[in-house]
């Protein structure tokens, strides 16, 4: 009994050691031998329990032998590779044990007969065979011995049986269960260590316990051998599984070492191992020696200050005191090479143990090349090409941070706008390479009459803004800005050309015109194009009038953005009658509704747009709107009329611009004849060639186009009439005039001979009173626009002026037209060709 004790006690330390190498590094392995050795000791346990009925002793060696017999089940499927869940696990267990443990209880309490036993037997060893083709199938020696060790094992338990000796079969199963974990141990781990060895002698013996014992019975009935004798076994294979399993941690560690040998002196990267407190170099790889420069010896002799230099130190030694123990990577930094030369490097590092003591491996990638083409880039993004000067981007930094810094110390700043006079000309005159010489020599001496802290950038092709801080008074600015202007005007000597230039500027005092950076550049900016606008050469500071202005400009544009989102846009039409009184199309008129402002003329906001460029998406609005109300108008069963569109010259150099319209027509399936595009003189002039493209285009389609304010522009009645142009309108300025003395008459007389000479029709805007119509019938005006016969309305009133298809004041007008229609024909006659008397109509 003490000594079953002592062997419990030994079998549970040895568990525990199992259980704590489980807890650091779990296997499946580990966990099926920890089952094992637990239901070893449950053996053990079972038999200090001393029986004393046949029945207790019957039931303890049943239970003694079944846990035996689970732990030897343990051991087989430690041996298999594939992870098996614990569905599996407990499936296979069973298949193997179970039959065994029927036969175990079967034999020790006399309860089956001899044909049973056999054929419990037989069970068993098929179960065996199967599982072991399912689990090891791979390995051709268990394949063997187990079909061998199963015939042996039936044969065996066949003769007890036979001879009344039923319990002698299950020594059979036990014998054949740890033969097998001995052939499955060797072919698991297959190596001539002494863990290994010392299992499987273990094993074998362990089965060689029963037969011989058997034998021992056999033949020396009269000897006896010790208990602890037969337990040896089992203490050989758990310590050779100890030792196997520190084989193994000693293998992986010497491969793993041999591994970080070769990664460490073959690795094509630096790397180096230092010492914690001193950081000398304790170990470094070849690639550290190629890429530094010194030896093996040298490097040993060094610590890691060395090749840092000597303004880095310091930073150094508090990072690495802050770094912890885990990797860390870090940089660029800056090493120095035995040459001297300096690198850019990145450093991977982490602490590890070296020769028993901690230590610093570290990692250096060379990041020279990249970190040179990232500056480069970086350069290059935040600075101009060709002058080298800071670009807008950088600009707007360090715009925000002048005026910190003269916020914070209670200092003016200015922010000046410079731009160059008559540019264009030096291009056109000299070539732009003459001209991108020239820049860059402007550039240099901007920047040689400022200082250190100031900034110039080139914000635009020929613009140049200049930020001045820590200035005392607006008079340091003038001084500052009146010697630029001088340098300026300075002649440039290029390519043997003596150039000379000049500048408009504008000058935005931070914080008396502002205090926001961007209203304060575009105050500078209103400033300058004053300046430029007043004949150039000259520099004026914000004023007040200036500061509204832009103020307005920007409420403006934050109001426009806002209603293409909100819907604030709205579309007026203004009708347009024939001479005879007949409605003959509608004008689309654009109108802006703000919540403060009220009703913003198109006077205010049409230029800002067209500055902003939101001239673009405002006219793809009106388009579309036109054409969707023009569709819903035909929807409810009135006639289609002609709606004419003005197009800012911005649209229409898009390139782009007719497969916009084609896209939009095509989307409300509008018909094109009914859509007539407004565009100046000017716009036509722009850019004629591609213009005429698009306007050809779009005229193959069936659109219309007129030239709105005819006369207040410039162009060639040549390309007028070769470009698909089907009206021309005559501006309100000239109808206002046309009654009067010494007046517009002959004018709008010319303009009428011409048109109609060129087959086009004839718009007269502005028309307001009776007598202007008279004369314009008298001139066989065409058709006629303005508040007389209608003002522009919302789209919610047309379509009653579309359905009557007449004008209210021709109506009331006509009694009189044909009362006095003598008379007219008299003065007509009488009036000389080019003064039109006065005619007022009562």
């Amino acid at each position: 009994m003490q000594n079953t004790w002592l062997d419990i006690l030994i079998l549970g330390l040895l568990v525990l050691l199992f259980g704590s190498i489980y807890r650091t590094r779990p296997t499946p392995r580990l966990r099926y031998w920890i089952i094992g050795w637990l239901c070893v000791l449950a053996h053990f346990s079972i038999l200090l329990v001393n029986p004393v009925t046949e029945s207790g002793a019957a039931l303890v060696g049943s239970l003694g032998l079944s846990t035996l017999l689970l732990s030897a089940v343990s051991f087989m499927l430690a041996a298999n590779r594939a992870r098996l869940g614990p569905k599996l696990g407990l499936l296979y267990s069973s298949l193997l044990s179970i039959p065994v443990i029927v036969y175990i209880f079967a034999a020790l309490f006399n309860v089956a007969h001899v044909p049973i036993l056999i054929v419990l037997a037989l069970i068993a060893e098929c179960a065996v065979i199967a599982v072991t083709r399912r689990l090891w199938s791979h390995h051709s020696a268990v394949q063997k011995a187990a079909p061998v060790f199963a015939v042996g094992a039936v044969l065996w338990a066949a003769y007890a049986v036979v001879h009344g000796q039923a319990w002698v079969g299950v020594y059979a199963f036990l014998t054949q269960f740890f033969l097998m974990n001995a052939v499955l141990y060797w072919q698991d781990f297959r190596r001539w260590s002494m863990g290994v060895i010392t299992a499987v002698g273990g094993l074998m013996t362990w089965a060689a316990v029963f037969p011989c014992a058997l034998l021992l019975v056999a033949f020396f009935p009269h000897h006896t051998v010790p208990g602890e004798l037969w337990n040896i076994p089992k203490f050989f294979v758990e310590f050779g599984m100890i030792l196997t399993l520190l084989e193994g941690e000693i293998i992986a560690t010497s491969r793993q070492r041999e591994e970080y040998r070769v990664l460490f002196d073959g690795n094509p990267h630096p790397m180096w191992i230092t010492d914690l407190d001193t950081l000398a170099f304790l170990k470094v790889n070849d690639s550290a020696v190629l890429h530094y420069g010194y030896t093996q010896d040298e490097f040993l002799s060094m610590t890691l200050r060395e090749i840092r230099p000597p303004e880095d130190v310091v930073e150094l030694e508090r990072r690495l005191k802050n770094v912890s123990e885990t990797t860390s990577i870090s940089g660029p930094w800056t090493h120095l090479k035995k040459d001297g030369c300096r690198i850019q490097v990145e450093i991977a590092s982490h602490v590890i143990l070296f020769e028993g003591s901690k230590a610093r491996f570290s990692l250096a990638q060379d990041v020279t090349e990249r970190q040179q083409l990232h500056d480069r880039l970086l350069h290059q993004a935040n600075h101009d090409v060709l002058t080298g000067l800071p670009n807008r981007l950088l600009l707007k930094d360090r715009m925000e941070q002048t005026l910190a810094s003269a916020a914070r110390h209670g200092n003016l700043a200015a922010v000046v706008c410079l731009d160059l006079d008559r540019f264009k000309q030096i291009n056109d005159t000299y070539g732009h390479a003459v001209g991108d010489t020239c820049l860059k020599k402007l550039a240099e001496r901007l920047c040689a009459r400022l200082r250190a802290s100031d900034t110039v950038a080139r914000s635009g092709g020929e613009e140049f803004t200049v930020l001045l801080g820590g200035l005392m008074t607006p008079g340091d600015a003038e001084l500052v800005v009146a010697e630029l202007l001088t340098g300026i005007r300075q002649p440039f000597a290029v390519d043997g050309y003596n150039l000379e230039i000049s500048a408009s500027i504008g000058i935005a005092i931070y914080p008396n015109d502002g205090t926001d950076s961007q209203a304060l550049w575009r105050s500078a900016d209103t400033a300058m194009y004053r300046a430029k606008h007043s004949g150039g050469n000259q520099y004026l500071f914000v004023s007040n009038e200036i500061s509204a202005s832009a103020s307005e400009a920007s409420e403006i544009e934050v109001c426009m953005r806002r209603a293409l989102k909100e819907g604030g846009f709205e579309v007026y039409y203004q009708p347009q009658y024939t001479i005879d009184g007949d409605l003959y199309g509608l004008e689309a008129l654009l109108r802006l509704h703000d919540s403060v402002e009220g009703m913003i003329p198109p006077n205010r906001f049409v230029p800002i747009a067209e500055e902003s460029g939101l001239i673009v998406p405002i006219g793809n609005w009106i388009l579309e709107e036109v054409c969707r109300q023009s569709t819903e108008w035909q929807r409810r069963g009135l006639p289609p009329i002609r709606i004419a569109l003005n197009v800012s010259p911005l649209q229409f150099m898009r390139a782009d611009f007719s497969v916009q319209v084609r896209a939009v027509l095509a989307a409300f399936q509008m018909d094109p004849d009914l859509i007539e595009i407004e565009m100046t003189e000017t716009t036509v002039m722009r850019k004629l060639d591609e213009i005429a493209r698009q306007m050809l285009d779009l005229s193959e389609m069936g659109v219309h186009f007129s030239v709105d304010d005819f006369g207040t522009g410039y162009s060639s009645l040549r390309h007028l009439h070769q470009l698909p142009i089907k009206t021309l309108k005559i501006d309100r300025s000239f109808i206002e005039r046309i009654c009067d003395p010494n007046g517009t008459y002959a004018i709008v007389q010319a303009i009428l001979s011409l048109a109609h000479s060129l087959e086009m029709q004839v718009v007269a805007e502005g028309v307001e009173r009776q007598d202007q119509v008279e004369i314009l019938r008298e001139l066989k005006c065409d058709v006629i626009q303005g508040f007389l016969w209608g003002r522009p309305r919302p789209a919610p009133f047309i379509p009653s002026l579309i359905a009557s298809g007449v004008a209210d004041a021709f109506l009331q007008a006509t009694l009189v037209e044909q009362s006095r229609a003598a008379d007219r024909q008299e003065s007509v006659n009488e009036r000389p060709s080019t003064v039109f008397p006065s005619r007022v109509v009562p």
